[in-house]
């Protein structure tokens, strides 16, 4: 038997179509001051939205994703699911930070309930990235929230966008966000070496022999083993670095609280 997703194993529970349409009807039903949400976004915040590319109506980005009345009336796919969630998360998002809530209705209430708890079902939580005006929806993932929030803004930004939905198959985008955070990781060696040198040697292994840091796919840095991987087996090894990276930053965020509690233990004990 193969394996179900986590959308087939929804559905047999509760049906994510009847749900989306009870988002998209909140949506429609939403008003703040007599305006619609999506209203309120095109005429208060689309102008000035940092994130909106060239796109200058809700209506057009609803188009340019497939996540239209009738694109949900004819079942999204899973892939558009999580666009229309992401979508609806940046218009929920931008009507809270531009034009303040103090006037919506209940139905605004029931929105923003409705879908925090399909992304809860979904296994997928949103992350808000303030300077740059945008929410995307991310894989739960208990280590990249810990990393991110100990991080600076950049490599944050980098450790969260690696669990984007979008970047599944994306070889090439990985493997850029990897060499940014291998660029974090290379400072910490030597205190990393000190408590975990197994973990440490492993990580910067990976990060030299599977195409990341060097070429490893021709010229002098060739190696075969990894010239002869798949797409989709060198993208489980881009992800399991990924996940070593994570850990190298948790340990070595450990390295400074340890200290602290040393100091502390000898001021304690003195």
């Amino acid at each position: 038997m193969s394996r179900k997703n986590i959308f087939e194993i929804l559905n047999e529970k509760t049906n994510i179509g009847s749900q989306i349409n009870k988002i998209e009807i909140l949506l429609s039903e939403s008003s703040i001051n007599g305006f619609t949400l999506e209203e309120i976004v095109d005429i208060e915040c689309m102008r000035d939205w940092k994130a909106r590319g060239r796109y200058t109506s809700c209506e057009e980005i609803r188009e340019r994703l497939h996540i239209t009345y009738t694109d949900i009336q004819k079942k999204l796919s899973d892939e558009h699911i999580l666009f229309y969630l992401e979508y609806v998360s940046n218009v929920i998002w931008l009507c809270n930070e531009r034009y303040g809530v103090e006037d919506a209705e209940d139905e605004y209430i029931y929105l923003q309930e409705n879908v925090i708890g399909l992304l809860d079902d979904l296994g997928y939580e949103k992350k808000v990235f303030a300077d740059e005006e945008k929410v995307i929806l991310v894989e739960k993932n208990a280590a990249m929230t810990a990393v991110a929030e100990a991080v600076d803004p950049n490599t944050a930004y980098a450790v969260i966008e690696y669990n984007h939905h979008l970047l599944k198959g994306d070889i090439a985008e990985k493997q850029r966000i990897l060499k940014i955070l291998a660029d974090k990781f290379e400072p910490m060696r030597g205190e990393l070496k000190k408590v975990n040198k197994e973990l440490e040697s492993n990580t910067g292994y990976l990060l030299n022999k599977m195409n990341i840091r060097h070429n490893n796919m021709e010229g002098k840095n060739t190696i075969e083993y990894v010239k002869n991987l798949s797409n989709e087996e060198l993208e489980e090894w881009y992800d399991e670095t990924y996940q070593m990276l994570l850990l190298c930053f948790l340990e070595y965020e450990n390295i400074e609280r340890n200290k602290k509690i040393n100091e502390l233990k000898k001021v304690i004990e003195k």
